[in-house]
């Protein structure tokens, strides 16, 4: 029983450390200075299939918000 118990004890603390050690995916901040057009591209591999934009009083969308997403900043 207790070498059951030191198993799943070692697996469980290898399965956090490797669920820990996992990088984060967030947003990047954007870069200082003044007012920027947020635009959110959409990526099907190398073809460009979606974007969506806010910020410069403006707002829009085209194509689909699948794919891998990738964040950029335009001046105004």
């Amino acid at each position: 029983m207790r070498l059951k118990r030191g198993i799943v004890t070692a697996a469980l603390a290898a399965g956090l450390l490797a669920l820990g050690s996992t990088p984060a995916h967030a947003i990047p901040p954007p870069p200082p200075g003044g007012d920027l057009l947020t635009v959110i591209s959409y990526w099907a591999g190398d073809t460009l299939v979606g974007q969506r934009w806010f910020g410069c009083n403006q707002t829009g969308q085209w194509g689909t918000q699948d794919g891998q997403a990738k964040v950029s900043w335009v001046a105004c």
